[in-house]
Parts: C-alpha cells; structure tokens; sequence
C-alpha cells in the first residue's frame, strides 16, 4: 500500500474477543467513514429472536394469537424488522468500530449503506466528523504588539465611589427634616404594577433613587416620582410617562408606562465623606491616600491582565493567519448553544428573558456565532500546539494550585476538589492551567513590541492602505 492509501485508510483492524471487522476512510478535512463488516453468524440468532418475539405479539385476523405463520410475518413485517435489527447494530457496533481505530467521533453515525441479507455478513458504512487533524507551522517568533498598563484615574475614582456606596447608609428622615417634597438623596421603596407599552410590569420592593437614573427599573421613574410629596407614604398613585428613547430598547420607545405605585417608605442616604475615617471603615487601608494606591494598583494589575488578554488575542489571529484550517460544524454548532444558554441563564438571574432585550434564539446564535467560531479554531490550534511541544500541566503543579484555592477560599482541599471534580471545574480548571502555559510559550518565543493602541484615525489609514 502507498503512502496516500495508507494516509486515506486505517489498516483493519481485529478485536481478541469479536470477529467484527472494520476500517476507517477521512473523506474530508472534518469527516470520516468508517466501513464495519459482521458475520451472519454474530447476526442470525437476533434476527430470529426478533422475529419470534414478534411472531409471540402479533395479532393479525384469522389467527390465533402467537400462531401466525412466519412467511406471513416475513412478509408483512420482514423489512421493518430487519431495519430495526440494523439499526441496534449499527448503534452497538459504531463505537468500537471507531475506537479501534483511535479516532474520536463528534457527532453519531449518519449510515449511508446498509445491508442485511439472510446468511451474508451484515456491512453498513457510515459518516461522522472529527476533529480536523493539524500540523500547526509558524508558531515561533510571531510578532506581537502589547500596550503598555496604564493606570485609568477614571477607574480609580469609580472604584472609591463603589466603596462609598458599600458604606452609604439609609436612614429615616430626621424629625426636624421641615420639608414637605422629595429630592435628590432621597429614596423610595416602592411596588409597581403596570404595563409598559404592551410590556406587563410588576415587581415588588423596587428601590427607586430620586436623583439617580442608573439603576432604575424603569427609566424615567425617578424623574417622575422627583415631586412627590413626602405625606404620600403609604398611599398608592398612579403615573403615567414616557421613558426616554435613549435608555429604552427599539421597540418600546414612544411608548407609554402606566403605573400604579404603591408607595411603601422613604428614606435619606447618607453618604460618608472622602477622608481617612471613611478609608478605616473600608477595612482596606488607615488613610485616604494609602487607600488609593491600593485601589491604584488593583487598577494597574487589571489592566496589565487585560493588556496581556489582547496581546493573546492578536496572537492567535496571526497565528490562525498562518495556519487555516476549518472546524467540524458540530463543535461550532455546540459552542454557539453553550454561549446562548450562558446568556440566557444571566438574564435569568435578572429576571429577565430574551425578548426583554429585543431578540430571540435564532438570532442571538446568528450573532454569537462568528465568536464562537473563532473560539473553536483558537482552542483547537493552541491545542495542537500545545501537544507539537509536550506542553502539559505536570500532577504536582496541579495539586499545588488545588491547595491554594482551597486555603484562599478556606475549604477543604479534599472536598473542595470532590465538589469541583463533580461540577466539571476540575477538567476547566486543568485546560486554563495548560491554555496558560501555552501562551507563555508562545509569547516567551515571540517577538513583543511595546506600544500603543493606534488611534482611530491610524486604524482607517492603515485599513484603506491595506485595500489598496
């Protein structure tokens, strides 16, 4: 047998223990055949038995139960019978088949042919995909730019607001308080019941802050509850608005939120001032300034992560570049459901479905699926790289990381890592381990450059020099 014979097909292949006979045939990139061939002596006595048992059922006019002739049964139920019996076979005998011969299905037999003739070997051939085989080149010396950490005040800022919101406190209005309105500061705790355009609304214990307009569960009901007066406590009102078309989505704007608000209680927040006693009560830091550093660095080492993050990114584009190669549209297909279903689930922990934020299934998949694809291709080229190199995660490393997540999270390692082993996080936990050694392999034998991202402008410039 030549070369390209032995790469097209496996040799055949024997089990010790069956006379079944098989072979395996890649007619493409992403697919394979495999050809499976039994003995009418491994198939006779099945087919008898399915036949009795169906001689023992059948209830046909002019015969007594059980005592139908089997010509008769042949002849009405010989080939439904016999494509049941290929059928079992096929779906017994497919994965051995496939083992034999080391290859690894990702989607069940689609059986091209198939025959069953009394004392000939039952033979079927069918198809499946597979992993693309690759031989991943040019994965040394890639050029790769990473930017430089920088340390975004903006987020420093937030982050100490963030703080300062963890430790505001809600307090009754002061006896002396001499207004008779609400304002800004002030928050309500209220029950809505109501439609939104064709949307039902109803929900209880909304905390509504008059003033503030970015968590509001509906937009614009601050602004609507803004000159309430404070004597409504306890009563129920009804308002009628229109959410601003800007923080509604497409198809509510212009429309009309009719709501009764039952309103429950309303309270003053007292937000602490930016000082060193506010700094102690964090628990973090014993001044403002040293608080800020903290946070300063906690900023600084997010964004060196991000920064390694897109350095990653464009990585695995170049080397996706250099190395094409198309994924089995099963594992597409899986991936796209796996992120679909983690959308859905996050807007379940909201309370909220799709059709919430304006699309569906088929949609969100269309969108999600160039993502999902470009996911696939990195995972199975890192991978083969990954093997090409011997890269692994050794026992120890492994077991040593396991002990530490256990004492930050103060669990017992054993039972931590029965839990995680339960969950499937012990099998994610050990492919991010290697994923990360493959990246430093592959960044610690590239060449890295410093330097920024390009301003817009230079992108266009860069794009329109490209196309021409």
């Amino acid at each position: 047998m030549g070369r390209e014979a032995s790469d097209r097909f496996d040799r055949v292949r024997f089990a010790e223990d069956q006379s079944m006979q098989s072979s395996i045939e890649r007619i493409s990139s992403i697919e394979c055949r495999v050809k499976v061939e039994i003995p009418w002596t491994e198939v006779s006595g099945r087919l008898d038995d399915k036949m009795r048992d169906l001689r023992r059922r059948a209830r046909l006019p002019g015969f007594r139960a059980g005592k139908v002739p089997p010509n008769v049964l042949e002849r009405m139920y010989g080939k439904s019978v016999r494509q049941e019996l290929a059928n079992d076979l096929v779906q017994e005998t497919f994965q051995t088949a496939v083992s034999q011969h080391e290859t690894m299905p990702l989607t069940q037999p689609v059986v091209e042919t198939h025959t069953l003739e009394k004392g000939q070997p039952f033979t079927y051939a069918a198809r499946f995909e597979v992993p693309p085989k690759i031989e991943p080149k040019d994965y040394q010396g890639v050029p790769v730019r990473r930017r430089p950490v920088v340390i975004d005040e903006d987020k420093v800022n937030a982050e100490l607001e963030r703080k300062r919101e963890q430790l505001t406190e809600l307090r009754p209005l002061p006896e002396d308080h001499g207004r008779t309105k609400t304002e800004p500061g002030d928050v309500w705790t209220v029950d809505l019941e109501g439609t939104l355009g064709s949307q039902r609304i109803s929900r209880k214990d909304v905390r509504v802050d008059i003033g503030e307009t970015s968590s509001e569960v509906v937009p614009g009901l601050a602004a609507a509850l803004a000159d309430l007066e404070l004597a409504s406590v306890g009563s129920v009102k009804k308002f009628t608005f229109t959410p601003p078309a800007e923080r509604v989505r497409a198809d509510l704007r212009g429309e009309e939120a009719v709501l009764d608000v039952g309103l429950r209680d309303v309270r003053v927040k007292h937000v602490p001032a930016l000082d060193d006693d506010f700094a102690r009560d964090t628990g973090d830091a014993e001044s403002l300034e040293e608080l800020k550093n903290k946070i300063r660095e906690q900023v600084r080492e997010a964004d060196a992560e991000q920064a390694d993050q897109e350095a990653h990114q464009r990585l695995v584009e170049t080397l996706l570049e250099r190395n094409p190669f198309e994924p089995a549209p099963s594992m597409v297909a899986r991936e796209v459901a796996a992120q679909v279903d983690a959308t859905k689930r996050q807007l379940a922990q909201q309370g909220l479905r799709l059709s919430n934020i304006g699309t569906n299934e088929n949609e969100l998949a269309r969108r999600i699926r160039p993502q999902a694809l470009f996911n696939v291709k990195a995972f199975l080229l890192l991978d083969a790289i990954g093997k090409a190199e011997n890269l692994d995660v050794p026992e120890e490393e492994f077991e040593k990381e396991l002990e530490s997540m256990a004492q930050e999270s103060g669990q017992n390692v054993q039972r931590m890592r029965a839990q995680m082993e339960q969950s499937g996080q012990l099998l994610m936990l050990r492919a991010q381990m290697r994923e990360t050694k493959i990246f430093e392999f592959l960044m610690g034998k590239a060449e890295v450059t410093e330097a920024p991202d390009p301003e817009p402008a230079e992108d266009a410039e860069q794009a329109a020099e490209s196309t021409e």
